[in-house]
């Protein structure tokens, strides 16, 4: 019998969407063994995939927002950046993607597969925030987005798609609601911290894989220096796109493959509201500050989802956040894994006629 192979793309823009797309790729291979998964992801999310024992090949990498100090700005140009980035990518994949082997694809919010997908009738799930992007401002970023809802809303539609919604609201009959997915931890938390060789409370700063988060990372450390906590330690990872400053009373760690494990094994983990970071310390039980960036509706969402209280104001406030947030109990984990998702893409592919 011929081995049954399917592409995962991700969007390379930080890690949260590679991240969330092992989680559910590590649970198809251990439902089923036989399966062979194929990532396509650009750097930074190529290297995490590798990371993880996966096959891949190299997609151009997602273009980063224009920001300063946390404050995303010129969404419009982002836009125009975005839309070369999708032609760019579906060209490179009419060359180079077999679609003759690989019989469907999962896509964790990367457009140009997907639009090579529907044409080619591949069965296709999309794991989607939303439809499109609401950021708002001047009268080209409105234009923008508003030809972008129309783009992506015609493409999820298609008769060949199922769309995984990771947010309420997503209003496509062929969506179905999962929720948020972390990795699973490797290890208990007291196994983890012997492990990692925590011996002291440790406060871990990671605030993504892209470079947004350098901002939080300055803001933390001198929040730390104040502070003087000597029955404690920080641990700052700064993921692939921040250098690591020349900066004492701190330990570094640049690119960690096993990110939520270090999530698991901390007292408390400062990071941005995105999906990732955050929702594996809501996962994990670990107490969590986590800042959005300055206009960004889906990190608000975020963090009204997951009930916590936090402004990007509140960046500036670490010095009295940190040792409030380090004399609270650990809250209770919560089940974020990938059962419910991967569920719904067996079932959509057996109804598609690709039975795993």
């Amino acid at each position: 019998m011929a081995e049954l192979a399917g592409y995962v793309a991700v969007n390379s823009l930080g890690l949260g969407h590679a991240s969330r797309a092992i989680a559910i790729a590590r649970e198809l291979q251990r439902r089923h063994p036989d399966v062979y998964l194929f990532f396509l992801a650009g750097s930074p999310a190529l290297d995490l995939a590798v990371s993880h024992g996966f096959d891949a090949m190299p997609l151009p990498p997602t273009p980063e927002w224009f920001h300063e100090d946390g404050r995303i700005h010129s969404m419009w140009r982002w836009y125009w950046e975005y839309a070369r980035y999708v032609r760019f990518a579906t060209r490179f994949l009419r060359k180079e993607a077999d679609w003759d082997r690989f019989r469907f694809l999962i896509s964790d919010g990367e457009m140009a597969s997907v639009r090579l997908a529907v044409k080619r009738r591949i069965p296709t799930v999309v794991l989607a925030h939303s439809v499109g992007q609401r950021f708002g401002g001047g009268l080209a970023t409105r234009a923008f987005e508003a030809t972008g809802r129309w783009w992506m809303r015609s493409l999820l539609a298609a008769k060949t798609v199922r769309v995984l919604a990771l947010e309420p609201g997503v209003d496509l009959p062929n969506a179905t609601y999962v929720g948020p997915i972390v990795r699973p931890f490797s290890f208990s938390r007291e196994r983890l911290r012997d492990d990692l060789v925590f011996r002291k409370r440790t406060v871990l700063v990671a605030p993504g894989g892209t470079s947004l988060g350098a901002f939080l990372i300055d803001e933390a450390i001198r929040a730390w220096r104040d502070l003087h906590t000597e029955d404690a330690q920080m641990i700052v990872v700064t993921g692939p796109k921040i250098p690591a400053p020349k900066a004492e009373g701190v330990f570094w760690k640049g690119f960690v493959p096993n990110l939520q494990d270090y999530v698991c094994a901390a007292d408390l983990v400062i990071t941005m509201a995105g999906k990732g970071t955050m929702y594996e310390a809501l996962a994990a039980g670990t107490p969590v500050i986590a800042i959005p960036l300055k206009g960004h509706p889906e990190a608000e969402r975020n963090l009204r989802a997951a009930n916590l209280p936090y402004a990007y104001e509140d960046a500036f406030r670490l010095r009295d956040l940190i040792p409030a947030k380090l004399a609270e109990p650990h809250p209770p984990p919560r089940d974020l894994g990938p059962a419910k998702a991967v569920a719904a893409i067996e079932d959509f592919l057996a109804g598609q006629g690709v039975p795993l």
